[in-house]
């Protein structure tokens, strides 16, 4: 008797992270930036609604971004990319093999998000180019693609500059945002007082961020790099909804640099 496989993979699901924004529940992440599958594959495992490949500090090959992006699939989370630079090319290659949300850097006017939108959507929202690669299937389920990818692609932009403070207004206009991530390394760093994050001058430059992304009806996030169950939870009370909780590296370092001081 031949048994007939039946597969369901070709369905579009709806983006968990785009779900959760609807119903005003946050989100939690992991962040990866090691050029490691495993460590993206554990991450989802975890149980982190998403798992973002970090494309823009790492050496992080699209050949090892796709695996990475099968393995956190294989755990229910969605693949994230932190893309490298606002660039239709390499934007358009992490859609393809299966990128279900975008993460851009350094976003300091709404032409810089105009931008972004173009090359992440297809017409008539955007210009994104028609293909048959990983992200259809291969061209197996290309029409349902086709049809969902722009609502089902989840697009945020970082805040990490303070130049992008000054223009606010006009960036948290745009109403194709889904989140704004908040980078304190680089927004402290504009400031000139890198990663001073107890800094009053900080401090107050967030709120400013929060106060306004509230009044634009836009989702708050931000990336603690050295998380713990008391700062997340301090973020969640605060109203953040999207939160990138440490990376892969900071994980095995901090816990091994633990027990390696029993050596001294």
């Amino acid at each position: 008797m031949k048994i007939k496989r039946i597969n369901n993979n070709h369905m579009i699901k709806p983006n968990i992270v785009l779900e959760k924004i609807k119903n005003g529940v946050f989100s939690l992440g992991g962040w990866v930036m090691s050029n490691s599958v495993t460590s993206a594959e554990i991450m989802a495992q975890a149980g982190f609604d998403w798992v973002c490949i970090d494309a823009e500090h790492s050496s992080v090959s699209k050949e090892t971004a796709t695996n990475m992006i099968r393995a956190i699939e294989l755990h229910g989370a969605e693949p994230f990319v932190r893309i490298s630079l606002n660039d239709e090319v390499e934007i358009k290659k992490y859609m393809d093999i299966g990128a279900r949300g975008i993460i851009v850097p350094m976003i300091k006017s709404y032409n810089e998000i105009e931008k972004a939108i173009s090359f992440i959507k297809y017409p008539p929202s955007g210009s994104r180019s028609y293909a048959i690669p990983r992200c259809t299937g291969y061209g197996d389920w290309s029409n349902e693609y086709y049809e969902n990818a722009n609502e089902q692609t989840f697009i945020a932009i970082m805040i990490e500059h303070i130049d992008a403070v000054k223009n606010i207004d006009k960036i948290f206009s745009h109403k194709e945002i889904d989140a704004v991530l908040i980078g304190p390394y680089d927004l402290s760093g504009s400031m000139n007082i890198p990663g001073q994050f107890e800094n009053e001058k900080f401090v107050e430059t967030l709120d400013y961020i929060h106060k306004k992304a509230i009044e634009y009806s836009i989702t708050m996030g931000i990336h603690e790099v050295h998380p713990s169950l008391k700062k997340i939870n301090n973020f969640i009370n605060q109203g953040y909804k999207f939160i990138a909780c440490g990376i892969d590296t900071l994980f095995i370092l901090e816990r091994s640099k633990e027990f390696a001081q029993l050596n001294t």
